[in-house]
């Protein structure tokens, strides 16, 4: 499969192009939307307004995210190995073992005051399998290594088996005990179809800025079909999880596109110019706003309370980012030069999560 690519693609690859930061910033709020309601939820034992977009937006959240991970992986695919390791694999290495460590800090400490060998285990086994809310930049260094070691294959031939994964360990033909190659099976189909078809997925956008009024209806028809079907549960089953998964990422795609042609929502942009920041950072101001507002009842309804830990845990890794960006702090964000398998300048903006 040779996917036609646009002639502005080569600037592209060097601009940040507007409606992908806009895709990532709604990628991001989801992602955190999803972990923010169903551990509030789950602590108080009840229910609230937002569960209904969790629920919708369940089947496409985490496959838009894997395709628009891989949409500029040309760029680099065929580069020096080294360089390759370095910026797909030391790169994410380096922020899931820093965050990963921060994370169990917080959530396991009474394990490491009593006893720092089971700490030691924990924190290996996470590096095996990461169940946590970090495993995302884990799966993308894999996703990023199987790609290069296949990268000669046909795209076609690849992406039918990577399909074929994904159907079969939705129908439970194929499952595993282990967590990352559950996910592999789950998402690789869509990241290696954001990398294969990289070309026609800016063709629909373009599409999309072009007719703005199509658009609005396609959505609003794929909106209504995808709630149904996700009321009927049948986004777990084998083939339709595929397509709705796919449906729901074009469907981003041109939301996405429509938000950049009108200029709107720019704090969502710049969620999506840094939503490494925040999907590293948002578990901790999260953390400690669903402790307060379950214990303390602040906010009564469950709903409101959720949007409140929402906004907070997106907003707050953003104006911590801005604070330490000029200090030695800005490393938790930016990989150090001497952790570098070369002399590139370092940038945060390469990990787009």
């Amino acid at each position: 499969m040779h996917a036609t690519v646009p002639s502005n693609f080569q600037q592209a690859a060097y601009d940040r192009v507007a409606w992908v930061d806009y895709a990532k910033g709604i990628c991001i709020l989801l992602v955190v939307m999803f972990h923010t309601v169903n551990h509030y939820e789950e602590a108080l034992g009840a229910t609230g307004w937002m569960r209904w977009i969790v629920d919708f937006s369940q089947p496409f959240r985490m496959p838009d995210f894997f395709l628009l991970s891989g949409l500029f992986l040309s760029r680099t695919i065929n580069s020096n190995l080294t360089t390759y390791i370095d910026k797909k694999v030391v790169h994410f290495a380096y922020f899931y073992l820093l965050w990963l460590s921060l994370t169990l800090l917080v959530t396991d400490h009474d394990t490491l005051t009593a006893s720092p060998v089971e700490f030691l285990k924990l924190y290996g086994w996470n590096i095996l399998q990461p169940t946590g809310v970090l495993w995302f930049v884990h799966m993308l260094a894999v996703f990023y290594v199987i790609t290069r070691m296949i990268r000669r294959l046909p795209k076609w031939s690849v992406l039918l088996a990577a399909a074929a994964l994904q159907i079969s360990h939705q129908a439970l033909w194929i499952d595993t005990p282990s967590f990352a190659l559950n996910r592999l099976m789950d998402y690789y189909v869509f990241f290696f179809l954001g990398y294969a078809v990289s070309g026609l997925v800016f063709d629909v956008a373009d599409r999309a800025k072009a007719r703005p009024w199509v658009t609005v209806a396609v959505l609003a028809g794929w909106g209504v079909c995808n709630y149904w079907l996700t009321e009927q549960q049948l986004h777990h089953m084998p083939v339709y999880g595929l397509f709705m998964g796919l449906a729901g990422a074009i469907a981003v795609i041109e939301f996405a596109a429509l938000l950049s042609k009108w200029k709107s929502a720019r704090f969502l942009r710049y969620c999506g110019q840094n939503s490494i920041v925040i999907y590293l950072t948002f578990f901790f101001p999260m953390t400690f706003l669903e402790r307060t507002l379950a214990a303390k009842a602040w906010i009564p309804d469950v709903g409101w309370a959720c949007f409140a830990i929402l906004v907070a845990s997106t907003i707050a890794p953003l104006l911590f980012h801005l604070a330490i960006k000029r200090t030695p702090l800005n490393a938790l964000y930016v990989r150090p030069k001497m952790l570098r398998l070369g002399n590139d300048t370092p940038k945060l903006r390469e990990a787009a999560a």
